[in-house]
């Protein structure tokens, strides 16, 4: 399983800083000031956006969303669990399912990823094999 980072190191460098710049929050160093679309254009030596419209119409597009995407609801689920968690520890009778039932998808997700994993592992084991 790839990671939004990973993934972005596949696509050529004008593609990257064009998505850091729709989502800012990708950027790994979050001091430097958001640039206008004027200074983005400039910075990869392009005048329109026209070419970066049209990427976001591909698969390659599209997957780099969903990875960014699959990391904002982690953290919502995060903050969601935090939240849940102190209702429960205070009685709450619904928040305890929540609770209970939040903690089932999670243990469900964990279980999944180690199958991935796994398979994965098994794949790339595969591959070395010399016949």
């Amino acid at each position: 399983m790839m990671t939004l980072r990973e993934e972005l190191r596949k696509v050529n460098r004008e593609y990257q800083e064009y998505f850091k710049w729709k989502f800012p929050d990708v950027r790994y160093d979050q001091t430097k000031e958001h640039k206008t679309k004027e200074e983005f254009l400039k910075s990869v030596g392009r005048k329109t956006l026209n070419s970066f419209l049209e990427w976001e119409k591909t698969p390659e597009y599209a997957n780099l969303v969903a990875l960014y995407l699959q990391t904002k609801i982690m953290d919502d689920i995060y903050e969601i669990y935090e939240v849940v968690r102190e209702k429960a520890l205070t009685g709450d009778d619904k928040a305890v399912k929540l609770l209970l039932q939040l903690n089932k998808e999670i243990n469900g997700i964990v279980k999944a990823n180690a199958e991935m994993r796994k398979q994965q592992e098994e794949e790339d084991e595969d591959d070395e094999l010399i016949i």
